[in-house]
């Protein structure tokens, strides 16, 4: 068994990654999102990361705000300047990123390309003891 520094993304990331354009309706996404048993969608055009949209987004600034799903559009939603992370960094650096930046989905991305997802979750699930990076004060994190 490897030393845990030495797990990297690659080896636990998810490879299907749920992709949406710009233009698809909020609605859709969440259909796909839903069939698909996943918490965000990548929005993708021409290969490129665009943005990212999570259910987090759907309740904050669809449902709470009383939009409609149907006519809204995910480019009006989605989170933009999306970090993501190369698949051979290692989990423990992935579970830094994500606690530093405070957010639960980071794509995986490779030659300009994404190839994968991974959350926080996924890692808590592989790796218990990096509970201890997300529930360290800040001043301790690198």
């Amino acid at each position: 068994m490897k030393p845990e520094q030495e797990y990297t993304v690659s080896e636990f990331m998810n490879k299907d990654l749920v992709e949406v354009t710009p233009g698809t309706p909020v609605q859709r996404c969440a259909q796909v999102m839903a069939a698909e048993k996943v918490s965000s969608a990548i929005v993708t055009e021409d290969n490129s990361i665009l943005g990212i949209v999570t259910e987090k987004d759907l309740a904050r600034k669809i449902v709470a705000k009383g939009l409609d799903a149907k006519k809204v559009l995910v480019k009006d939603i989605m989170t933009t300047g999306v970090i993501t992370i190369s698949p051979d960094e290692s989990l423990y650096d992935a579970m830094l990123l994500l606690s530093r930046k405070k957010i639960k989905h980071l794509p995986v991305v490779a030659d300009n390309v994404a190839v994968g997802i991974i959350t926080a979750m996924d890692i808590l699930r592989i790796q218990p003891s990096y509970m201890e990076v997300l529930a360290a004060p800040k001043s301790s994190r690198r």
